[in-house]
């Protein structure tokens, strides 16, 4: 396989990761991700993925700021094993 492929397969997957694991700790994006998923067919599928995109993002930050250490150290083990697998 291509190189250019599994690295966006690999980015994928561990942005599909990130998203479960917001999912699973922040309930804001809890229920932004069941409302995208259920399709209830008030808004459309481009506005309820947008503020699902937003709500990811405050999330992201939110959790940033409170776990900063724990952030700085899975991105250093992130880097580090992404360097490890290449070598």
């Amino acid at each position: 396989m291509k190189f250019g492929i599994r690295q966006s397969f690999a980015s994928a997957a561990i942005f599909a990761i990130v998203i479960m694991l917001l999912v699973s700790v922040d309930p804001r994006v809890r229920d932004r991700f069941i409302n995208l998923a259920s399709g209830d067919g008030v808004s459309t599928l481009g506005h309820r993925a947008g503020e699902l995109g937003g709500t990811l993002m405050t999330a992201l930050r939110y959790q940033s700021i409170e776990n900063a250490p724990m952030v700085v150290f899975a991105t250093v083990g992130v880097i580090l094993f992404l360097f490890m697998l290449r070598a």
